[in-house]
């Protein structure tokens, strides 16, 4: 499962609205200042939500959802759950694959059991006893056949028994040769990068089974629900969406003249709309380098007065009391920095 953040979602209305706003706010620090007094920063904005889409890497068709949308789930909490017959069934067999090979690995790591040695050795035995059988035979045939008494078909029959028994023989040798001399260095790399290699197969198809699992990643709110029981969800398309209600956030925008004012970490106050017996408190996180609404030319003081800048706002935890959407305006604590002479 991924979960994919998402801190932009939800677009606050048109930008020339809040650039209007930003000039409206410095047009009250102006008549404040004017008056005498030190309001701090003045701001408007949309109060926003952190999103988390949550995913797998692999796909599937929905098998179970456990959760619907407004619910709340805590971290780790299972959300959904998509087919796993398919993954299951080729975890069964990366297993099987990985315990041949850790056997494999074992017995060429340790070499033959005395057991194994005996065995070869009774069998090179028989093979050579079969040997002279076999060549009494063919030495028989031929002399009967010199003397006009066997067929030449027996003669070949008897040949070619001779010919396998020395195949059957020459083979035993060489098994008890391989066993005797034990596991060469190379055939002890090989089984054991063998056994690693299907270790790895099986920790890779049981990832990709644990990817069928969907879970949240941290604790929030259903906000979407963009699949249904039975649906196919392709590898990497969010099957849900959640949001945090306790990372609210606001992005305002500040004139330039004013923006030297305001700091990263500055103490925020917040008022929402249908809210305004509450306060709620944030901090400055972000402080935009680049303008938002730049004329073709600014050059004169009046032209670079024209210039927002975007700033960031984390709210505190409201407990649920403030939502993604509401309007609000802020003060940011900034206090005014009176010119020299």
């Amino acid at each position: 499962m991924t979960g994919r953040c998402q801190t932009e979602l939800g677009r606050p209305p048109g930008r020339w609205l809040r650039v209007a706003g930003a000039f409206a706010a410095l047009g009250m620090i102006a008549a404040s200042i004017g008056c005498g007094r030190d309001p701090g920063v003045h701001a408007s904005g949309i109060i926003e939500m952190d999103e988390i889409d949550v995913a797998s890497l692999v796909g599937g068709r929905v098998a179970r959802l456990t959760v619907g949308e407004g619910d709340t789930v805590r971290a780790g909490d299972t959300l959904a759950v998509l087919d796993r017959e398919e993954i299951a069934a080729e975890v069964r067999a990366q297993d099987a694959q990985a315990e041949r090979a850790a056997a494999q690995s074992r017995e060429v790591t340790t070499g033959p059991r005395r057991e194994e040695i005996r065995a070869a050795r009774a069998s090179l035995a028989s093979a050579e006893a079969a040997l002279v059988l076999a060549d009494r035979e063919r030495t028989r045939a031929e002399k009967l056949f010199q003397d006009q008494v066997l067929p030449q078909v027996d003669l070949d029959r008897a040949r070619a028994s001779r010919d396998q028994a020395l195949a059957r023989r020459d083979t035993a040798r060489e098994q008890l040769r391989l066993l005797e001399a034990g596991s060469r260095r190379e055939q002890i790399v090989a089984a054991r990068a063998a056994a690693s290699a299907a270790r790895a197969n099986l920790g890779a198809a049981r990832s990709r089974l644990d990817e069928l699992i969907l879970t949240a990643p941290v604790s929030g709110v259903v906000l979407l629900k963009n699949f249904e029981i039975g649906e196919l969800a392709a590898a990497g398309q969010p099957v849900l969406t959640l949001g945090n209600p306790d990372r609210l956030w606001m992005r305002v925008y500040v004139a330039a003249p004013i923006l030297a004012r305001v700091r990263l970490g500055a103490p925020v106050e917040i008022r929402a709309t249908g809210l305004d017996s509450h306060r709620f408190l944030g901090r400055v996180v972000e402080i935009a380098t680049h303008a938002e609404f730049t004329p073709r030319v600014a050059l004169t003081e009046e032209e670079r007065a024209n210039l927002v800048f975007g700033v960031k706002i984390a709210l505190d935890p409201t407990g649920g009391v403030l939502k993604a959407g509401l309007p609000a305006d802020v003060v940011i604590q900034a206090p005014f920095e009176k010119r020299r002479g």
